[in-house]
């Protein structure tokens, strides 16, 4: 018999980490774009007041495990990209339960590296929910360097 699918156990986790920014950004009256297809390089484009583009990559997680960021062995690093991290703390199911989520810069996440690389042939880079959740406080349920960005660019 086939195993039941759910979002705990399969890509819809990312899907809903992706749909909740997007909503998360509209509702802030982002001008925002949601990139789809399976080989997609970009999750969410955003526009800035000059018309500079902006990309927030989405990792999203049901349990507070580590978000996994990349198979190419490094945290990729620029000045117009923000991760959103997302944690759905074993709730993903229940739709009445809140998921918390930390916008940061990826430089600012790059200064205190909360990286794990995993010793495989293929050079995982993983980013720690425990470190994100005890460091990087300013940043939770907040886009406050979102804004900033996006007023300067």
């Amino acid at each position: 018999m086939a195993k039941k699918r759910s979002a705990e156990t399969n890509y819809n986790t990312h899907l809903a980490s992706e749909f909740l920014m997007m909503s998360l950004l509209n509702r802030k009256g982002k001008d925002a774009y949601l990139s789809m297809g399976n080989k997609k390089g970009v999750d969410i484009i955003v526009r800035t007041k000059k018309g500079a583009i902006c990309v927030v990559e989405v990792k999203g997680l049901n349990k507070q495990n580590d978000w996994l960021i990349t198979t190419k062995g490094e945290l990729p690093v620029a000045d117009n990209l923000f991760y959103a991290l997302i944690c759905f703390h074993g709730q993903i199911d229940n739709l009445d339960a809140k998921a918390d989520f930390w916008l940061i810069p990826s430089h600012e996440l790059n200064k205190k590296p909360p990286v794990k690389v995993s010793e495989n042939k293929v050079k995982t880079v993983y980013v720690q929910y425990t470190y994100v959740r005890d460091n990087y406080q300013k940043y939770l349920n907040k886009f406050d360097w979102l804004e900033l960005y996006l007023d300067r660019n």
